[in-house]
């Protein structure tokens, strides 16, 4: 069982970057145990690589940063980390200590990337000189935006590019505004191409136009021109790692879930460059991969990504209705019923939990408990439920459930596994 128990932690290491390979600490082998009759063992080579891995992640990212807040705060984490890993402590008793150091890496991430938005870079860019007219315009807006008054803010940007056209920077504050305050895509589109054509293809360091204009295109499904502009983002950044996760997105959307992986599975390639954190990204992109597998009807491959997924977070309601999808289509429906039970109990409203279940219920002629089932996955939209469970369920019942369907709001479906914002990384399923 202790073997077990440490082939799963080391696949775990190597899913959070140490690229299929034990990391060496002074020397020192990961899976060195000290202690190999203790129930403690697996714990302590757990939380001794989670050292390992805060220390390689802090190291990488210390290379070339020029923030020297965050280079600051993550030294002096670096320090501590240190001198526990110098230390003879009993690394199983440390998960305390080691979840803090987490939380504060993170949240000391997040305040970086926040100064490295968009926003922060544009702030930072302006403060760093002698700010003219055009300037002020724009730190007047973003306080006058801060302080919820929209209409001057967007009033502020918009005098600041027309005084302005060629600070393309400026044009991200009025095409936020033309989405977020406007509500007007069309006026947000003439901007975004406005920016790429002055642009003349050179890179714009605060944002990406071409992905905000892929974004736009998808919201209107018109895929293949969202595809063109990420594919354009891609040429000048191969690694871009939103503009990869966003046509990943929008290759599902089109049915080549081939595709769709391949663009999943070159982000995972890439996560070892983000913080230890980025566990919840890779679950998030090993869910989605099983997903399109299931669409695929591969559905042990399905399982085996779910599989993946859930021990980087486990009991995320999205990634078991995956498994328990996968289940299904293996025709394993005690353990879809597992899943799909489990899940329910975390998302209630997740429909195609309901309607599985109720299919496999029904498999096992349990037809009291597949019709209970089928009429709630009916109720939530579910319509291929409204078919199987005709002939199933006394008529009185499907009566009062159409009745009922008359009030109720709208539930979120299955599809919403995928997060589908790219600035703000990915979306975060724990």
């Amino acid at each position: 069982m202790k073997r077990i128990k440490f082939i799963l932690i080391i696949f775990i290491l190597c899913s959070l970057g140490a690229k299929g390979q034990l990391v060496r600490i002074q020397g020192r082998p990961l899976n060195f145990q000290p202690d190999t009759t203790s129930v403690y063992s697996a714990k302590y080579a757990w939380n001794l690589s989670r050292i390992a891995n805060m220390m390689k992640w802090i190291e990488r990212n210390r290379l070339g940063c020029t923030d020297s807040v965050f280079v600051n705060q993550i030294d002096a984490k670096y320090r501590e980390l240190t001198i526990y890993n110098a230390s003879r402590l009993n690394y199983s008793l440390m998960d305390k200590q080691i979840n803090q150091l987490g939380i504060t890496l993170d949240k000391m991430w997040d305040e970086y990337q926040q100064r490295n938005s968009p926003e922060g870079l544009i702030k930072k860019e302006i403060l760093s000189g002698n700010p003219d007219m055009t300037d002020n315009l724009v730190l007047d807006g973003i306080q006058l935006r801060d302080s919820d008054k929209q209409d001057n803010a967007y009033l502020n940007f918009k005098k600041a590019v027309e005084k302005e056209p060629s600070r393309l920077s400026y044009y991200y504050f009025l095409i936020m505004g033309e989405l977020n305050f406007k509500r007007d895509t069309t006026k947000a589109l003439e901007y975004l191409e406005k920016v790429i054509c002055l642009s003349k293809g050179k890179k714009i360091s605060v944002f990406e136009p071409y992905l905000q204009r892929a974004m736009l295109y998808t919201n209107r499904k018109q895929y293949n021109p969202a595809i063109d502009d990420c594919n354009q983002a891609l040429e000048k950044e191969p690694n871009n790692l939103q503009v990869l996760y966003y046509r990943a997105f929008i290759k599902h959307e089109m049915k080549d879930y081939e595709g769709s992986n391949v663009d999943y599975n070159q982000v995972l390639t890439n996560l070892c460059d983000r913080p230890f954190p980025c566990a919840a990204d890779s679950a998030l992109m090993l869910n989605n991969i099983g997903w399109n597998y299931y669409l695929l009807k591969e559905y042990q491959l399905c399982v085996e990504y779910a599989d993946k997924s859930l021990m980087l977070n486990p009991d995320a309601p999205y990634t078991l209705d995956t498994r328990g999808s996968g289940y299904f289509g293996l025709g394993k429906y005690e353990k879809c019923i597992n899943d799909m039970t489990r899940v329910i109990g975390f998302e209630p409203e997740l429909a195609n939990s309901w309607y599985l279940r109720g299919l496999s219920w029904l498999k096992l002629d349990r037809k009291e408990k597949a019709c209970a089932d089928l009429t709630q996955a009916a109720a939530l939209d579910i319509v291929e439920a409204t078919d199987a469970k005709k002939g199933l369920c006394p008529p009185t019942i499907n009566t009062e459930i159409e009745e009922q369907r008359k009030f109720q709001k709208s539930k979120p479906t299955v599809k919403n596994r995928f997060g589908i914002n790219p600035y703000t990384m990915f979306f975060r399923i724990n």
